[in-house]
Parts: C-alpha cells; structure tokens; sequence
C-alpha cells in the first residue's frame, strides 16, 4: 500500500482525508466555518486528559484565590508511580507551586507533578472530577465523559491505579467537542498551553522556530494506559481558528503508524490550517 512519506507536507485541508484516512479531526474558524472529517467520533482523553485537568483547576482557582501560589512536593515515593515527564528520572523531592506545576503538566506532561497536584488537591478536599464535570456540562458537551482521575482503579479494567501519564483524568471526548473546550479556555490555562513545546504535535509543522513561531497554543500526547485505544491526540489554538485532532494507531490496513508517521500526519494538518488562514 502506498503511503505519504513521514515528513510534514503541504496539502489543502480539504484533502486531509484521503492523505490520512485514520485522523480524526474538527476544526473552527473565528468566522464560525468548520471542516473536519469524523469530528464526532469519540475517542480516549488519553494525550489531552491534561488539558479538561487544566479547566478544573483554573476553575478551581477562581473560587481560591491563594491556590495557584500554594506550595505542593513532589516525594521520591511518588516517582516511582510516574510513567512520563523528566521529572520521574529525578531522585529525592522538590518543591513548587500548583502555578508551576500546571505549566509543567500542561508544557510537558509531567506525570510526577500530576501525582503530586492530586495529592495536593485531595489533602485539601478538592473535588477534581467534580470540577472538571462541571466543566463539560457548562460547555454543552454531550459526548464528552469524565470517568474519574487517573488514579482511581476503574472498574472497566482499562487500568487499575496508583500510577500516571500525565493526564490526570480519564474518559472520552470528540474532536468537536475540544474545538469547544478551545473556544472558552481560562486564563490560567492560555498561560500554560503558552509555555508548551510540542515537537510532535499539530504545531510541529507551523512556519519558525523558538520565538519567531507562529502565534499558538498547543497540547499533545500519546495513549496513556494499557488497554485504551492507543493513539495520538493533539489540539492547537491559531490566530483565526482552533483545531482539535486523533490520530489511530494503525493503518486502515492494520500496520502499525510509527511515531514519526503520527507527527508528520498531524503536523500536516495543523500546517494546513494555518496556510488556509494566511491565504
């Protein structure tokens, strides 16, 4: 079967799927046009669980003004229960604030300070999942389900507990319905998503580099525990237009899709956007 090579290419949106037949993605313009291909299709929070993570604690933060400022340590007991982020490689503790934290969970999906902010939020009688669905039910969003946080044992045998990767929360959403999540995120959360580097997302085929990139704000990640869906997930904010994106981990002809072939297939649509919007 012939296959577009892994780089990131130039094509026009509306062609993206047929280039990419496994990706399934929304995309809203400021004008209010939309494009996607499958946008309703539900899939794992499991590479953007941060993200619903992110709206529950600005949420959270509103109510509590001292939060974001309040100091939380990340033990050496809990690094053994991380499963992403260069933080686990650490040995002994270290200490920062929820603000830092969240930057670091959001930038880089850092499953030590994941665990550490959970453990934060429940010795202060947080209710994380409660904020985070009310959340969805504030936005409309019918086909998104927060099933609980990452450390829960769940019932489905998805995964059982005590360990993370990086998402925090688990459950399904659409890419239509993180267009909607997009369209109304928290201050707080812009501020993180802006500190983010994501070299294999959709924002790793915009023109520049460093700080001479295009505008955006970004979130991506990969499947989390063993028996999700495996895949991609990537969303992005453009100047003009968001995009929300889930990419399969095979082939419709059952191959695996390699890493490289994840963000070139994802680069490309986000590069697409954006010469839609500069054209």
């Amino acid at each position: 079967m012939n296959r577009p090579l892994p780089v990131v290419r130039s094509l026009p949106l509306a062609d993206l799927s047929a280039a990419y037949p496994q990706l399934r993605f929304a995309v809203r313009f400021a004008d209010g046009h939309q494009q996607g291909h499958d946008a309703g299709a539900r899939h794992p929070l499991a590479g953007i669980g941060k993200l619903v993570l992110a709206c529950a604690v600005a949420r959270l933060a509103a109510g509590n003004p001292d939060l974001l400022g309040e100091r939380l340590t990340l033990t050496g007991v809990r690094r053994v229960d991380a499963r992403s982020g260069t933080l686990r490689l650490m040995s002994g503790e270290l200490t920062v604030t929820v603000d830092d934290a969240m930057a670091l969970i959001v930038g880089t999906g850092d499953a030590r300070c994941v665990l550490a902010l959970l453990d934060h939020l429940r010795d202060r009688a947080y209710d994380v999942v409660g904020e985070a669905r009310a959340h969805v039910t504030a936005l409309g969003l019918e086909n998104t389900e927060i099933m609980g946080l990452e450390t829960d044992d769940h019932p489905d045998g998805a995964h059982s507990g005590r360990a993370s990767w990086g998402e925090g929360l688990t459950g399904t959403t659409t890419p239509a319905d993180l267009c909607t999540v997009l369209a109304s995120l928290p201050e707080p959360v812009l501020g993180w998503m802006g500190a983010a580097f994501e070299p294999a997302g959709l924002a790793s085929g915009l023109p520049g580099f460093g700080p001479r990139t295009v505008p955006h704000r970004t979130v991506a990640g990969g499947a989390g525990p063993t028996g999700e869906a495996p895949g991609w997930a990537s969303v992005l904010v453009l100047p003009g237009a968001m995009v929300a994106a889930r990419l399969a981990a095979e082939h419709p002809d059952g191959t695996a899709v390699t890493p490289l072939e994840a963000s070139a297939a994802l680069g490309t649509l986000g590069l697409a956007v954006w010469q839609g919007l500069s054209a």
